[in-house]
């Protein structure tokens, strides 16, 4: 085995005197072993001959292990390598290869020099470790690649500001080519301001104030335009004392353009804050994703929670409905589901007029429970960043259609509670007026009293400003009051009762129902009426019927100076004030009936087939006759009957039988004769005749109806009294009218009127109860004990009342006064 050179053995320098040894010649052994650095001889077929100690040392192995094998297993990359070819080809050019030194691998440079031994070619090989260089000459050419692949501009500079180098990067920005960059000035690209900014960054890097620093301006291009860029820069040293500036400069229009859009997002979410109907809203947010977002096609549904349905902000398109349903599109489902749908190019989306196919990505997107935004993104559109502006936009819309819909319901709440305060000002106001009103019903004497002062009391507030009532006579309505500044008013219209329409209260007393105008000025030409009104500033009005239990007194109408003057507020107090003035009215004319000079009796007859008496007359089969009525307290009427031929046990379980029967009893009976006591509920014909002013002497049923006999004040209208209680009853006919005298009439009708005012309710109750029980006859008919119990009161208080109500009227009849 042959040994590496440099050996100092005496055998083996023995065995290299030895000609018949196929060693190196001596010379090499002598040349490698002097070599300061790794040396290796191999034959012309790779086989590694021999080498001294550096070589093993490089190779980290025994020479054994070395010496005999081909080069290759060291040097992988010299596998291929002709050596004679090559040095003779390329003569004192070295070979590179990775070298296996152990377990690390090692870069080395062999220069190869051929050598002749016995005819035997044999090549001497200078071997240099280059692991350090390959790997700085790798790392800058790695670190080169990624200066040209990188999509920033990388450049040098020197102290001048002249450009040292570029990557093709900086071309690109530019337009102009590395040769003409590169020994060219910063100026070319830069302004002065901006070469004397970034001198004075440089300034700072070498007296150590700051390490990089970065500057945001605009590069002039080739072609003549400008370039937004951001370069960082610094700077290092060289071994010459100077020093140049290294930098990375990005190019941001995207950035600018998309802080731009962000700007105008801004903007129109700025814009958004005075925004006031959800309207208004859609609209902005549509005008933004045009002008800014540049989007090709957008729409904005809101949802309209009065038919439940989807409707448009912008013209509805030929593929798409103005309004959707429920179900009836994609649309529909995006906002029910409140998720959002994407459709890719090509797919179709149905948008309320059937499906339909684009080349372009939609999207539908949610906003809450407002809408749905819809979106078309064109070609340049379909970056992750629009797509951000669309959500950020779709953000805003539902943040200030949100927004909308608190401040409309603050709105709300507040114009209702404005409204609110102001119906309460008002029914202040109007119960006041009522009150006076009340006042004035209670204390008046005649019905003329009435009329004028309720329509002084409305004409007074400040929330009517003309108030009339009239009655209704044949043919016309005949004013009989009024109040306010402009009564001639009454003059200029015509009350005519015989053609349809008209003013309010023509209309009220055709209808005897309230008429409303909320508004004066409609159908101006149509109606002169309301010509005349609008020129007196009458904006609206309302007319009442006058009316109790079904009579008509009158007719009450208010204007006012403003429309929608009446609201239902107010319709509801005016209907009651309605009836409670037809009833001051009524009991007016009933007290003026019965206190007036003299008597008159009329005998009537009339058709009440749902009464009571006739009721009953039909059970117990024979005629029934009141003979006297006296009302209580608690609405009911007592009633007293006269029956014959007819079995008391009969008539009573009849009686007792009926459901508006609250007590009965008999007063007297003689075998099928009887006086009969009942307390009946619900109206009666005696009842209506007693509220009419009327004192009842009796009423006879009969097959043909009722027969009535009445007396009322000499002072009556009769046909007024017969036409009122035709409003109650069918068939009402004067059959008779008597006159009594005019002087015991007048001293009976003043006497009555005076015991009447003297006694209280309950003392005329007890007396009118006694008189008509037959308390007073001789022999009695009733007792005083049997009246209490009628009445449910003791007898003391029988006693007490009846006493007290002697005392007055023989006071009444022999007093002083």
């Amino acid at each position: 085995m042959e040994k590496p050179v440099g050996g100092t053995d005496e055998n083996e320098q023995a065995a290299r005197d030895t000609p018949a040894q196929q060693s190196p010649p001596v010379l090499l052994e002598t040349l490698a072993a002097r070599m300061p650095e790794p040396v290796v001889v191999t034959a012309a077929d790779g086989e590694i001959r021999t080498g001294n100690d550096h070589l093993c040392d490089l190779l980290d192995s025994d020479p054994s292990d070395v010496f005999g094998r081909p080069i290759a297993e060291f040097c992988p990359d010299l596998r291929d390598v002709d050596l004679g070819t090559h040095c003779n080809q390329s003569p004192g050019t070295p070979l590179t290869s990775s070298c296996s030194a152990g377990d690390t691998e090692r870069w080395v440079e062999i220069a190869f020099e051929p050598q002749q031994w016995d005819g035997e070619e044999l090549y001497l090989g200078i071997v240099h470790d280059i692991t350090e260089r390959h790997e700085r000459t790798e790392m800058l050419e790695q670190y080169e690649r990624i200066v040209e692949t990188i999509e920033d501009g990388i450049y040098t500079l020197d102290e001048g500001f002249t450009m040292q180098t570029v990557n093709s990067a900086v071309e690109s920005m530019t337009g102009y080519d590395k040769d003409t960059l590169v020994g060219s000035n910063a100026t070319l690209l830069a302004d002065e301001s901006v070469i004397e900014e970034a001198a004075e960054m440089s300034r700072q890097f070498i007296e150590g104030e700051r390490d990089v620093g970065t500057l945001t301006t605009d590069l002039r291009t080739a072609d003549g335009d400008t370039l937004p860029i951001e370069t960082k820069f610094t700077t290092y040293d060289r071994e010459d004392g100077s020093y140049r500036q290294v930098g990375v400069v990005r190019d941001i229009s995207d950035r600018k353009r998309f802080e731009e859009t962000l700007a105008a997002l801004h903007e129109s979410t700025r814009k958004l804050l005075h925004t006031e109907t959800k309207t208004a809203v859609a609209e902005q947010i549509l005008d933004t994703a045009v002008d800014v977002l540049e989007l090709p096609d957008v729409e904005i549904y809101l949802f309209d929670r009065s038919d439940n349905t989807l409707r448009s902000v912008g013209d509805a398109e030929a593929d798409r409905s103005a309004s959707v349903g429920p179900g009836q599109s994609a649309v529909w489902d995006v906002f029910v589901q409140d998720s959002a749908v994407e459709v890719a190019p090509g797919e179709s989306i149905d948008l309320g007029a059937g499906p339909v196919t684009a080349n372009a990505k939609r999207l539908c997107l949610p906003l809450e429970d407002h809408g749905v935004f819809y979106v078309e993104l064109g070609e340049q559109h379909s970056d992750a960043r629009t797509r951000e502006m669309v959500d950020l936009l779709a953000a805003s819309a539902e943040a200030a259609l949100a927004r909308v819909d608190r401040e409309t319901t603050l709105r709300e709440r507040e114009a209702e509670r404005r409204e609110q305060n102001r119906e309460l000002r008002r029914l202040k106001q109007v119960n006041a007026i009522i009150r006076r009103i009340d006042q004035v019903l209670v204390e008046a004497e005649t019905t003329e009293e009435i009329e004028q002062a309720v329509c002084d009391q409305l004409a007074e507030s400040q929330w009517f400003s003309f108030a009339w009532i009239g009655r209704q006579d044949a043919t016309e309505l005949v004013p009989r009051a009024w109040a306010g500044d402009t009564a001639s008013y009454l003059d200029a219209i015509s009350l005519s009762l015989e053609r349809e329409g008209g003013p309010p209260a023509v209309q009220t007393a055709q209808s005897e129902a309230m008429t409303i105008v909320p508004s004066v000025a409609d159908n101006l030409r149509g109606d002169h009426w309301r010509t005349e009104a609008l020129s007196r500033e009458f904006q609206s009005a309302l007319s009442i019927p006058l009316e109790y239990d079904d009579f008509v007194y009158g007719v009450l109408t208010v204007y006012a100076e403003q429309e929608d003057g009446f609201d239902e507020m107010l319709q509801e107090v005016f209907a009651e004030l309605g009836e409670t003035i037809a009833n001051a009215i009524r009991e007016v004319e009933s007290r003026q009936r019965r206190a007036g000079d003299g008597t008159v009796e009329l005998e009537l007859s009339l058709s009440a087939p749902q009464s009571f008496l006739t009721h009953f007359s039909d059970r117990v089969g024979v005629p029934v006759v009141c003979e006297g009525a006296v009302q209580r307290s608690d609405g009911a009427i007592r009633l007293f009957l006269a029956i014959s031929d007819c079995d008391p046990a009969v008539v009573e379980e009849q009686m007792l039988s009926m459901a508006r029967v609250d007590t009965a009893r008999a007063i007297s009976t003689d075998q099928l004769d009887g006086l009969y006591e009942v307390v009946v509920t619900g109206q009666t014909v005696a009842e209506t005749l007693l509220e009419q002013g009327g004192r009842l002497k009796s009423i006879r049923t009969s097959t043909g109806g009722l027969t009535v006999t009445v007396v009322v004040s000499g002072e009556t209208d009769v046909r007024q009294f017969v036409e009122q209680l035709g409003e109650r009853y069918a068939d009402v006919k004067l059959i008779a009218r008597r006159d009594g005298a005019q002087s015991n009439g007048q001293r009976d009708s003043t006497v009555r009127s005076a015991l009447e005012e003297q006694l209280t309710d309950r003392q005329l109750e007890v007396l009118q109860t006694a008189y008509l029980s037959g308390f007073f006859d001789w022999p009695r008919e009733t007792t005083g004990q049997e009246i209490a119990a009628s009445l449910d009161v003791s007898q003391p208080t029988v006693n007490r009342h009846l006493r007290v109500s002697e005392r007055k009227l023989l006071e009444l009849v022999f007093g002083d006064s």
